[in-house]
């Protein structure tokens, strides 16, 4: 499966998370604006083109996150978090992403 992950924290006054996910980056992805390698996580592998698919964007509600973690629905990679250089990353190249949409913008 595709590592889904927050790039936004929630607050107390809003508990929806900005969540985008890794896929591979080929001829038919039109998310080629922020390609991420072993480098920036231990996950990906060297030989997988990876890219960050800002066009499957989701607002998730943080605290349901929560629950589906402590239920076993999600689990977290056994490589652990995303590191925060890399989320840096990420959410710079958001913020000009032609896949992600003004609405979400606004929430970076």
């Amino acid at each position: 499966g595709h590592i889904w992950f927050n790039l936004t924290e929630p607050t107390s006054q809003n508990k929806s998370v900005l969540c985008v996910n890794l896929t591979c980056l080929d001829d038919e992805c039109p998310d080629d604006e922020c390609p991420i390698s072993n480098a920036d996580y231990a996950w990906i592998k060297d030989d997988y083109p990876t890219t960050v698919a800002f066009s499957r964007a989701r607002i998730w509600n943080s605290e349901k996150i929560k629950e589906c973690l402590k239920s076993g629905a999600l689990r977290k990679p056994k490589q652990g978090d995303i590191p925060p250089a890399t989320i840096t990353k990420i959410v710079k190249a958001a913020s000009t992403a032609r896949e992600l949409s003004t609405d979400f913008k606004s929430m970076l």
